[in-house]
């Protein structure tokens, strides 16, 4: 039976009666990416890579075009594919990109507002294929133990991610997260700091699924 890993951390606000709260996270190892994937589905003869890698192509053309045209994606059995719109961030008084706060909905416009990724909502049918695989889930940290943020002021953090690319090259989320002790939640919030802005430390580049940032 395959085990989910998984890790509890706090919320960042209490209930109504001001107790903490927490929520869970799956812990991650790494990231397949397509090549591996491709190798895969060649060892075990599941179906020849470069039809696979053809149907994805224009698969995935044809869902940009369908949320473009207005409308959501459903593919039976698998599940629906949906924009996921926000408002644009704006620049402060000191140059730092914020999201906009609107009281008056009348002021929202067109320019406001941005893509913010691609949602999906899994078909039922799919859910299931995680029950016939079987699995239990274990708590990484070990029970009881919550996961934390470290805290680092921007130098700190721009001298350790500095450090980091001295010896790696790259950092992703998932290594600030091992070598710095913080949350997915800031580690993401330090990588978009980090590559926001002109004098921007990092740039940000697609490697499979992993986002990996660079020195600019």
């Amino acid at each position: 039976m395959n085990t989910i890993q998984f890790s509890v951390h706090r919320n960042p606000q209490p209930d109504a009666e001001g107790n903490d709260t927490y929520h869970v996270r799956q812990e991650t190892f790494g990231t397949v990416n397509k090549q591996q994937l491709m190798a895969h589905i060649a060892r075990h003869g599941l179906l020849r890579p470069e039809l696979l890698e053809m149907a994805m192509t224009v698969l995935e053309r044809e869902i940009v075009e369908q949320l473009v045209f207005g409308h959501r994606m459903h593919w039976n059995g698998l599940g629906t594919f949906f924009l996921r719109l926000g408002l644009r961030e704006r620049e402060d008084a000191d140059g730092n990109p914020v999201k906009p706060h609107f009281t008056d909905p009348s002021q929202i416009t067109g320019n406001d507002v941005q893509i913010e990724g691609i949602g999906f909502t899994p078909d039922a049918e799919f859910l299931n294929l995680l029950d016939e695989q079987g699995y239990s889930f274990e708590n990484f940290m070990g029970r009881g133990m919550v996961g934390h943020s470290a805290t680092y002021s921007r130098d700190e953090m721009e001298r350790n991610v500095e450090a980091l690319l001295r010896q790696r090259g790259f950092v992703t989320r998932h290594i600030l997260m091992q070598y710095l002790g913080i949350t997915d939640y800031m580690a993401r919030k330090w990588l978009k700091s980090l590559s926001t802005g002109e004098d921007a430390l990092l740039r940000a580049e697609k490697t499979g699924s992993t986002i990996v940032y660079r020195h600019r």
